[in-house]
């Protein structure tokens, strides 16, 4: 036998945006703003920052990947210039990051 469970918007709203969005390394916020009582609509705000230092991260990540290759292939002119491409990139985006953090 199944239980119903009944629950205010303000509940709903609680639980869907504490349990189902509590990610915080998502680039983005959501709030859910209001529900159609007649068909269960749901109705959303969603604000976009993007997460420097996961960005800053995943840049750095690639310059040791980088790193990696050219270790491997130390005469690969092209593997090369992208490691030089990806460290000026992730220097330039740490001074981004710190002017804007």
């Amino acid at each position: 036998m199944k239980k119903l469970i009944k629950l205010r918007e303000s509940e709903l709203k609680n639980i869907i945006e504490n349990v189902l969005y509590k990610e915080n390394s998502k680039d983005f916020k959501t709030e859910l703003t209001n529900i159609d009582p007649s068909s269960g609509q749901m109705f959303w705000n969603v604000k976009y920052k993007t997460n420097l230092d996961r960005t800053y991260k995943e840049i750095d990540e690639a310059v040791n990947r980088l790193e990696d290759l050219v270790k491997q292939n130390k005469n690969d002119k092209e593997a090369i210039e992208l490691l030089n491409l990806s460290k000026l990139l992730r220097n330039k985006f740490s001074r981004y990051k710190i002017k804007y953090s």
